[in-house]
């Protein structure tokens, strides 16, 4: 699946360590789950109307294996009724929730699920009115029904109409060797499919994987993904943009200007004019073998060109700071939350940073996780049309994984002073 988990064992005695969180947060930090007695994981949050949606996985919940769980949010941060079911199906599992929302509120929510199309794992959604009401049943949007299709992103464009992408192998059985590639499948606002599922890259020779979809106001698409191509390093940070008819505007482009080693994990926002910003993690480009992984992004014009160099994003630099997300407000400034190793004295720990429109960043980088005890990790960001935003993440609790929420004010608040990073 999207990111591997590993058990860590714990003496009886310690207690959970906790410490102000920074960057100026709204409130403290909350649990999102009420469903408690297992693991929590993997949660995905957008934007919609005046709030928050957040979905996640959930052990048992719907009383076979992991389901989908969701719960929406006002713009204060109170929730809006209880805690849902998303997936209908609950046969087996079903995991790595993503959902995205339109400005009325609208969202969708993808997943993965085991066996449902038949063979291992395939890729459903479900439509959702802004009142959290489902629109219509659950589908599956993957065409072929053999092998893994695996990791969906969605993004829902103005009118309702939306793309999900996923990476998934060949028709069959999975072998070893098999290339992944990436795919997507568009849909008018009805939800009905709008044309086949098509390829993303026009290489589809070696492996290509991790998609991330962002839709602009005029419901144009970019997508991003990681792939190896011919002369290049072991992997690469790709994008292609695509009109709301799904016809590609322009070839698809490399977004990494550095090129040694590995560039993965890539994430992608818009902005209202057009323009987007995306980000991703790469291997020693921070200076030598001690710095391991450090996150990076590219700005563009709506035009697809690139605006500026790439730059670094994170401060500290020791260890692993990998796997970025990134939240775009009315404005064009942007939010940047990433995992970050041993920086918070604990095993994994969730950092950010805030940018003007311009790509100055507003503020040091920031503590997002009060609980510095054992693990937080996989965040998600989203932010609203002002700029304020919402940062969940999982953690562990000595006993079982939670999904924990901090909420923020603008992105770029007009009191913070910029800060350059080297």
């Amino acid at each position: 699946m999207r990111r591997s988990r590993f058990a860590v064992l714990i003496p009886l005695l310690l207690v959970p360590r906790a410490a102000s969180p920074q960057g100026d947060p709204l409130g403290p930090e909350f649990r999102v789950n009420n469903f408690t007695p297992l693991q929590q994981a993997y949660s995905s949050v957008a934007s919609g109307g005046s709030g928050f949606i957040v979905v996640w996985e959930s052990l048992n919940a719907d009383g076979s294996a992991f389901g989908v769980s969701g719960q929406r949010y006002d713009s204060s941060g109170s929730p809006l009724g209880t805690e849902f079911r998303v997936n209908t199906y609950t046969t087996s599992s079903q995991r790595t929730p993503v959902v995205s929302a339109n400005a009325s509120g609208n969202f969708v929510v993808a997943w993965s699920s085991y066996e449902q199309d038949g063979s291992y794992w395939g890729i459903f959604g479900q439509r959702f009115a802004a009142s959290g009401a489902p629109l219509g049943p659950e589908f599956r949007v993957n065409t072929y029904i053999t092998g893994h299709q695996i990791d969906p992103v969605v993004a829902v464009d103005p009118s309702g109409g939306f793309l999900v992408a996923w990476y998934g192998g060949p028709p069959g059985p999975p072998q070893p060797g098999d290339p992944f590639n990436v795919f997507a499948q568009r849909y008018d606002s009805s939800g009905a499919p709008a044309g086949p599922e098509f390829y993303l890259s026009a290489y589809t020779t070696s492996g290509q994987a991790s998609p991330s979809v962002a839709a602009d106001p005029s419901g144009n698409f970019v997508v991003v993904w990681s792939g190896a191509y011919p002369g290049g390093s072991s992997s690469e940070v790709f994008g292609r943009r695509l009109a709301g008819s799904g016809a590609p505007l322009g070839p698809e482009f490399r977004v990494n200007t550095y090129t040694s080693y590995r560039q993965d994990s890539p994430a992608v926002a818009t902005d209202p004019a057009g323009n987007f910003v995306v980000m991703w993690t790469s291997q020693y480009q921070e200076g030598g073998f001690v710095t391991k992984d450090g996150v990076f992004g590219q700005r563009y014009a709506s035009s697809g060109i690139p605006v500026g160099p790439e730059f670094r994003v994170n401060t500290y630099t020791t260890g692993y700071q990998n796997r970025p997300v990134v939240a775009a407000d009315a404005a064009g400034h942007f939010a940047v939350v990433w995992s970050d190793w041993s920086q918070d004295g604990s095993d994994l720990g969730v950092f950010g940073q805030r940018y003007s429109s311009l790509g100055a960043p507003s503020s040091p980088e920031f503590r997002v996780n009060t609980q510095t005890y054992s693990s937080q990790r996989a965040p998600s960001v989203a932010s609203d049309a002002a700029g304020n935003f919402l940062v969940t993440w999982h953690g562990n609790d000595l006993i079982n994984d939670d999904v924990l929420g901090q909420r923020y004010g603008g992105i770029f608040p007009v009191e913070l002073m910029d800060f350059g990073v080297e």
